[in-house]
């Protein structure tokens, strides 16, 4: 479990942690996610905190590790990675983010700045990343992984994914304000359409529902 006492700050209205961990792990996904995927990473994270304060005030979740949230949302689509320094030709997406995102922890262990994580954090991470588009597992796994899940959904389908009624309107609104959507539907389907090129037998079965889903929407 994260530290007690962490730092934290307010964006879009929404108080969320701010840590030095969290904070480099925003530069890196900056340095390698598109305008549109950096954005979409950032409102997945705000909206997933959202949620969990809502359903942990309801009593539904535990108490999570947000630190450990806050890295699997920022980095989830680390495997898009607009260097292409991140990408195999041989491994779905979510798992090129998930190993990018658990080599990065490992190289702030070595470096001292991350000296509170251990393996079951940064397996939590891996897992959250891995996992993110196999809802009928992630919604069964551990608090931080089926949160991260949900905030990616928030932002993807919008507040009405939710019956709960965890995310308003207003909400996401202030949300988009702060880090606007840039055409994520488009933004999705060329990195994906990418994919079916460049692997497609890691892409195919997984995504063309989904682009289907992306096109009638």
């Amino acid at each position: 479990m994260a530290t007690p006492d962490l730092a934290t700050k307010v964006i879009a209205g929404v108080t969320v942690v701010d840590t030095p961990i969290v904070r480099a792990a925003q530069g890196y996904a900056r340095a390698h996610g598109d305008d549109f995927a950096f954005n979409h990473v950032m409102r997945s994270w705000i909206l997933g905190v959202v949620i969990y304060q809502k359903l942990h005030e309801q009593g539904v979740l535990p108490q999570m590790d947000l630190e450990a949230h806050a890295i699997s949302a920022v980095f989830h689509d680390l495997g898009w990675d607009c260097t292409g320094e991140l990408v195999s030709q041989d491994k779905r997406f979510e798992v090129d983010g998930a190993e990018a995102a658990r080599n990065w922890i490992q190289e702030e262990q070595r470096s001292g700045r991350a000296e509170h994580w251990d393996h079951h954090r940064t397996q939590l991470v891996w897992d959250a990343i891995a996992l993110h588009t196999t809802g009928t597992i992630a919604l069964y796994k551990e608090t931080v992984v089926k949160v991260c899940a949900f905030g990616i959904r928030a932002d993807i389908r919008g507040p009405n994914f939710d019956k709960g009624g965890t995310i308003s309107w207003d909400v996401f609104n202030a949300v988009n304000e702060m880090f606007p959507r840039l055409d994520l539907a488009d933004g999705i389907r060329r990195v994906i359409c990418g994919f079916c090129r460049t692997k497609p037998e890691t892409t195919y079965g997984q995504y063309i529902p989904f682009l289907v889903l992306l096109v009638c929407s």
